[in-house]
């Protein structure tokens, strides 16, 4: 009897196990397009907006415009080419750098703004 009832159950898994694995293939297929997705919307897509952000900053660098250079603030005193700006980052200290390598634009505003926060504190 426990032989029969084992033979029943061996013809009778193939065909299950067929319609499993068909399912199952789709569903790997439907994961995987799922992390895809995340990875799109969390990691991709927002680098690519900063990236361009950036672009649009170091495009709009022009003279007098007060930048930071690897934790150096200087301010641009000639735009030398496409590629190179001349940064004074002390009186008479001028250096040659690479547009790809200022990481801010410091605005006048925002140094206003952050000298009077450090009056208040200091008050």
């Amino acid at each position: 009897m426990l032989i029969t009832s084992a033979m029943a159950q061996a013809a009778t898994q193939p065909a299950a196990q067929e319609a499993v694995g068909s399912f199952s293939g789709m569903r790997t297929f439907v994961q995987l397009a799922l992390i895809f997705i995340i990875f799109y919307l969390f990691l991709i897509r927002p680098q690519q907006k900063r990236a361009k952000a950036h672009e649009k900053m170091l495009n709009a660098i022009q003279k007098g415009t007060q930048v930071v250079v690897g934790g150096v603030v200087g301010k641009v005193v000639q735009v030398l080419n496409e590629q190179e700006v001349l940064v004074e980052v002390s009186t008479g200290v001028q250096v040659k750098v690479l547009r790809p390598y200022i990481s801010q634009v410091i605005c006048e505003m925002d140094v206003i703004e952050e000298s009077s926060k450090r009056k208040s504190e200091k008050e």
